[in-house]
């Protein structure tokens, strides 16, 4: 049995490595084809969480080279990714040298190049103001359309029929074809307090501000600087490749650090109200996308 899928990205490091974790199960699988879709808020997120590789040679602009190959991370695609590669800075449990040991000793990925393995792969940026490559999910292309994660603001235009970027096109088109099942995973998806995990993070609290700062002659992209007598990471130009991590003599940056925040009555509502819709399905996590659509496709 074929199944096509288009899976959508957008701005929240709320699941997104959990979303890349279950695309990779399905990738595995060839009877399944994925287009994947990225808001621009989400290729930008996605990056800062290390998602694509660093490309080669480094004086081509990293966005350009992504959009091209679009060169992915493989190992975001395994199991435990968030455990392996956490870093806590001055609180980590292990020294870097047995950090960068756990990191260049995964699991086994069979040898499988997940870039070959999407049926398309589509970013925002290249597609003008009228998305065209949404509207394909409105002429009955898709069985599943998944946004995995979908962000607060996501959530709440689609509550509202509101589709003015990419992914909200794309979920709002699906819910128009008679075949196809929309499932979404909020961020905010009740309220109460919820986890989610930082990407790079340069805690400016405890940075020694060194003359000779060996994160800032590490970082090849040049997304960390010197301004106003302090270290910054400029987020567009991060490309979350850690070496940051491995030449910060002190330990003040870390990576994927826990975080909580607060859902409040707004973010809640609005995914009530998707809730109540015609062919809209709202799912808790990532893990339990899996868990449905195995259901639906046996």
């Amino acid at each position: 049995m074929s199944i096509t899928m288009a899976w959508g990205i957008t701005g929240a490091g709320c699941w997104l490595l959990e979303s890349f974790e279950i695309l990779g199960r399905f990738l595995k699988d060839p009877n399944i084809k994925i287009d994947l879709f990225f808001s621009e808020a989400g290729r930008e997120v996605a990056q800062n969480y290390g998602i694509f590789k660093s490309p080669v040679p480094l004086k081509t602009p990293f966005i350009d080279k992504v959009r091209e190959i679009p060169n992915f991370n493989q190992d975001v695609f395994m199991k435990g990714f968030r455990d392996i590669y956490k870093w806590l800075g001055i609180h980590e449990t292990r020294d870097i040298d047995n950090y960068l040991q756990d990191v260049n000793s995964k699991e086994d990925l069979e040898d499988i190049d997940f870039d070959d393995l999407f049926h398309d792969v589509i970013f925002e940026i290249d597609e003008g103001s009228s998305f065209p490559s949404a509207a394909r999910a409105a002429n009955n292309r898709y069985d599943f359309v998944i946004i995995s994660p979908a962000t607060g603001n996501t959530v709440a235009k689609i509550a509202h029929g509101i589709a003015d970027n990419l992914i909200t096109n794309l979920a709002i088109m699906g819910s128009k074809s008679e075949k196809t099942k929309v499932l979404m995973v909020p961020t905010d998806y009740k309220l109460g307090e919820i986890k989610s995990y930082l990407p790079i993070m340069l805690h400016q609290d405890t940075c020694k501000k060194c003359q000779e700062c060996s994160a800032l002659w590490a970082c090849k992209p040049g997304a960390i600087r010197r301004k106003r007598g302090k270290i910054r990471i400029n987020r567009l130009k991060c490309i979350g490749c850690l070496d940051c991590v491995k030449f910060c003599r002190h330990g003040v940056i870390t990576f994927l650090e826990e975080t909580r925040i607060i859902v409040r009555d707004r973010e809640a509502n609005a995914v009530k109200l998707i809730e109540k819709q015609e062919g809209f399905t709202v799912l808790e996590t990532p893990e339990k996308v899996y868990e449905f659509l195995i259901k639906e496709t046996k």
